[in-house]
């Protein structure tokens, strides 16, 4: 750690709530980790914040019974929302027509090329105004899934505006 944040926490558990102890508005210190909730944390163990990823993907799409379910994560970027993706369909979609698809929508930029490590990420596409795409791929137990990373600024666009129109042009295509 030493190298990096030129101190030694972390070699040791607790170190990093030793050295930082000031959490701001956090119950954990935000540097040098990841919070397992954003929002307000609900009785049923929800935080607001994933229950308004949960209803307002369905608001959008217009399907209320839409199975939806987000683990929200405070880590420490300057901004953007990232999202991790498990969408299954009525019909088995490939990959390379899911990357089609994605490549020529409007307001999305897929950047999905592993082999090179090429994929977006936050610090790569903040202050930017597409919806960014990348590691497309099969679910690897259900053949009717695709799995993949999304992100992008969400002081330009809102994140669950961002993955209800993915997630719409991907069943508009697998499901004629």
């Amino acid at each position: 750690m030493k190298a990096v944040a030129n101190t030694d926490a972390g070699d040791v558990a607790g170190d990093v709530r030793k050295h930082i102890t000031d959490f701001g508005p956090f119950p954990a210190p935000l540097a040098f980790n990841v919070i397992p909730w954003a929002g307000s944390l609900k009785a049923d163990g929800y935080s607001s914040e994933e229950l308004k990823v949960r209803n307002e993907s369905r608001k959008i799409l217009g399907l209320p019974n839409l199975k939806v379910s987000a683990t929200c994560v405070r880590v420490p970027v300057i901004t953007t929302h990232s999202l991790t993706v498990h969408a299954t369909f009525a019909q088995e979609p490939s990959r390379k027509e899911a990357q089609d698809i994605l490549e020529n929508a409007a307001g999305v930029k897929l950047v999905d090329d592993p082999e090179n490590h090429k994929f977006p990420t936050p610090a790569d596409v903040v202050g930017t105004d597409p919806t960014w795409v990348g590691r497309v791929r099969k679910s690897i137990d259900d053949p009717m899934s695709l799995d993949m990373f999304v992100c992008g600024d969400n002081l330009r666009k809102g994140a669950a505006l961002n993955t209800a129109q993915i997630a719409e042009l991907l069943a508009a295509e697998f499901t004629k």
